[in-house]
């Protein structure tokens, strides 16, 4: 069970019951390894769950009660941290308010000798990130069912003033009941709090949040509302339905540009088919809007749209949403004739083959060459330097052609230091993406040498460069080359294996899944 699935509750007077075992057993738990066997307070610990961001997360026994509880401990690492304390007590409190049948319920907090702890409701089931795993996209029902039940877990937080912000399929759980609960409050905000944290892009690194589904005003470090949790829960919706996020970056400032500026693909084309209701499409479509006053303006209008799903698409009471379907079906039309005109075309081009044959030379001829987009034509050959290389950066994120991505090493140094270094190597890794995306392979190849070539940047940096050029030299004509990469990569993804595994961790995120398997790297091979 996904220790991300476990949310807070608060007393902002602290258990003095005393951590009960033996001294190594108080070692131990301050050395965060584990706190199974020990005694918190009234809780008996038995096993671990898993761990989140900022704490582990065991299955306990409340004593007194004799039921059954998860108990979420803040990490040692976090406890000597005023602000992080005070973080996750204004997780509990926030938690403590709510009451609600699809969240996960708190019964308890407290603080042991320096060990600071929330009990909460005991689910077992899967998150829906783990549903999606191993049973594949949601179908309309199962989504109805999340969008009624999510909704109205928003909309019994609004009414006290309180936002999620990370709501996420790992904080989603679907019961062995089929309930489904929303999870982990540990980033909510409550109302004009004070205290609560906020994104900040170049400072906090996006630690608040999960990127891959933040609102567009949560990512700018923007005072957000319900209204941000709602296009999270579209973000949500679209990775259940199609089977994939809208938009992936293998850089957490990178991905915050495409939910500011890019709009993800149709979600029908994302799933592949067409069995989704133009309603359900048109709601997920809205709960994504990237300005808030385009989308559900509360959890109860989302709620009332859902429920009404029947007639939802030409009621003019929706409003957007009926111009949403509208555009939807516009769209599937349009894909349906330039299906059928591209039959059409096929059959005329076979029939009129041999008199083109003549001039299939100086077509090829001209296709080597071939006229470059406007928007192309008025990019500079170089990036303008910005203020800061994390600005740099999210210039070529937005361009993403050579000139930008070339302009970070250029206008930054990697010798200056070692956040360049790092902003260097991920530059190189992209640039060889674009050459390699125009058939450039030598560029790319060169480009990836280029990383390799400076033994300062981070190995787990080297360890990308490696696969990708070897993935690139399996589409080349050079076997001496392509073993050479295969073990460096292999050699080096050994050694950090055992001495450094959040290198590995990186790799896995970054490289994917099928292109591990063709490399025999990783998942792809026994390990």
């Amino acid at each position: 069970m996904n220790p991300k699935n476990h949310s807070a509750s608060n007393d902002d007077a602290p258990s003095k019951a005393s951590l009960s075992g033996s001294s190594n057993s108080q070692s131990t738990t301050r050395s965060g390894v584990s706190l199974i066997g020990s005694r918190l307070g009234d809780y008996q610990v038995l096993r671990k769950l898993g761990k989140g961001g900022m704490a582990d997360v065991y299955a306990a026994r409340h004593l007194s009660l004799g039921r059954d509880v998860a108990i979420k401990v803040l990490r040692s690492d976090y406890a000597k941290d005023k602000d992080y304390i005070s973080r996750f007590r204004r997780e509990a409190r926030a938690a403590a308010k709510l009451n609600h049948s699809s969240i996960v319920q708190v019964y308890d907090v407290g603080s042991v000798d320096q060990t600071h702890f929330i009990a909460q409701e005991l689910i077992k089931g899967q998150n829906l990130k783990e549903v999606l795993t191993t049973r594949g996209p949601l179908t309309t029902e199962e989504a109805t069912e999340v969008l009624i039940s999510v909704g109205s877990a928003l909309e019994a937080a609004a009414e006290v003033g309180i936002t999620h912000r990370d709501i996420k399929p790992e904080n989603i759980m679907r019961s062995a009941r089929g309930d489904i609960k929303v999870a982990d409050f540990g980033l909510a905000r409550l109302g004009a709090d004070s205290e609560a944290s906020r994104s900040d892009l170049t400072q906090a690194g996006l630690t608040m949040g999960t990127p891959r589904y933040m609102s567009p005003e949560q990512v700018q470090g923007k005072v957000v509302d319900v209204r941000s949790d709602m296009y999270s829960l579209g973000v949500s919706m679209y990775h259940l339905l199609s089977g994939r996020p809208p938009f992936e970056a293998d850089d957490p400032l990178a991905l915050a540009v495409l939910h500011l500026h890019e709009t993800p693909q149709p979600l029908d084309r994302a799933r592949g088919n067409d069995d989704l209701p133009e309603w359900l499409i048109a709601v997920v479509t809205r709960l994504m809007s990237k300005l808030p006053g385009d989308r559900f303006q509360s959890p109860s209008e989302l709620l009332s749209a859902v429920r009404n799903q029947s007639s939802m698409a030409t009621d003019k009471a929706y409003g957007a949403i009926g111009t949403a379907a509208a555009t939807i079906r516009l769209q599937r039309a349009t894909d349906a004739a330039v299906s059928k005109r591209r039959r059409g075309y096929l059959r005329w081009a076979i029939a009129l083959s041999i008199p083109l044959i003549c001039g299939s030379a100086a077509l090829a001829m001209s296709l080597r060459n071939p006229p470059r987009d406007v928007g192309e034509l008025l990019k500079p050959p170089l990036a303008v330097k910005a203020d800061t290389i994390e600005e740099q950066f999210l210039i070529a994120v937005a361009r993403n052609d050579v000139a930008s991505w070339a302009a970070i090493p250029k206008h930054f140094p990697p010798n200056e230091s070692s956040k360049n270094r790092n902003y260097f190597a991920k530059s190189l890794v992209q640039l060889s993406r674009v050459y390699a995306s125009q058939e450039k392979k030598e560029e790319a190849v060169a480009t990836l040498d280029r990383l390799l070539g400076d033994p300062k940047v981070d190995r787990k940096y080297r360890l990308v460069a490696w696969a990708k050029r070897a993935a690139l030299l399996e589409t080349m004509n050079d076997p001496a080359e392509l073993q050479k990469s295969l073990n460096r990569l292999e050699s080096l993804y050994d050694e950090l294996k055992t001495a450094n595994p959040s290198s590995i961790e990186f790799f896995d995120r970054v490289i994917p899944p099928t292109e591990r398997m063709q490399l025999e790297i990783g998942g792809g091979r026994d390990t």
